[in-house]
């Protein structure tokens, strides 16, 4: 495997490991969305299907046990360098758009099993509405800082 691709996947698997994701899921109900948001012109860029393969392996043993397990995959391309009108998950928008980064990979893993597991969808939302005002809080303050 190659420098770039061991990173990907060491950077794809510390970021499962920071979202909480403990165990990997073992049902086979497993939903994938892969957001690719950059900078760089269409001749440079990945293309959506290969930034699927790479980040469904790199998953592999911390999301899930085998990619077997997705039965569904979404991937997006956004280019940062043109005017885009976007609808999603407000705590999202600012990663894919206003990163230094020339390339920023937003995945969500989606299971009802692990839903249930986790003790449903509102406890799951109020988790995320808490994570997304501390990180907002912390955004906030980087800026306030830049700007003093």
């Amino acid at each position: 495997m190659g420098k770039g691709k061991t990173a990907y996947f060491k950077a794809v698997k510390a970021a499962a490991s920071a979202a909480g994701i403990k165990t990997p899921i073992t049902t086979p109900d497993i939903e994938v969305e892969i957001v690719y948001s950059t900078i760089r012109r269409s001749t440079e860029r990945m293309d959506a299907d290969n930034v699927n393969k790479p980040t469904l392996d790199a998953l592999k043993g911390t999301a899930y046990i085998d990619d077997r397990q997705v039965r569904s995959v979404t991937s997006i391309v956004f280019d940062r360098t043109i005017d885009n009108v976007v609808n999603g998950i407000v705590e999202h928008m600012g990663r894919l758009f206003y990163s230094p980064h020339p390339d920023v990979v937003l995945i969500r893993v989606f299971s009802d099993t692990r839903l249930a597991d986790l003790g449903g969808e509102k406890e799951v939302q109020n988790r995320r509405y808490v994570e997304w005002q501390c990180n907002f809080d912390r955004m906030l303050s980087k800026m306030k800082k830049v700007s003093a």
